[in-house]
């Protein structure tokens, strides 16, 4: 399979797939809850530079994150491709 193909299914399952499988997942909803109140109290006992460094910081980390989140999930898939395609031969 053409690696670009591959790419171009990994990121529709990263994007799509994903965002709607977690969204169904009480655990992680209740852990959204949590983190969302949590930043609102943290947030309000901050001054107004205080609350921009840390909306930077978050930004930071989020985008860190996301890039980790993202490449463990398409190694994670190449994972399966290469055992499938071992298991039929190929």
């Amino acid at each position: 399979m053409d690696k670009r193909v591959l790419e171009i299914i990994i990121e529709n399952l990263t994007n799509e797939r994903l965002d709607e499988i977690v969204q169904g997942v009480e655990a992680y909803r209740q852990a959204e809850k949590e983190t969302n109140r949590t930043l609102c109290v943290l947030e309000g006992m901050l001054d107004k530079e205080q609350r921009k460094a840390l909306d930077r910081y978050l930004s930071v980390e989020n985008h860190r994150t996301a890039v980790y989140t993202e490449m463990s999930y398409k190694q994670g898939m190449k994972d399966i491709l290469g055992l499938l395609i071992a298991l039929i031969g190929g």
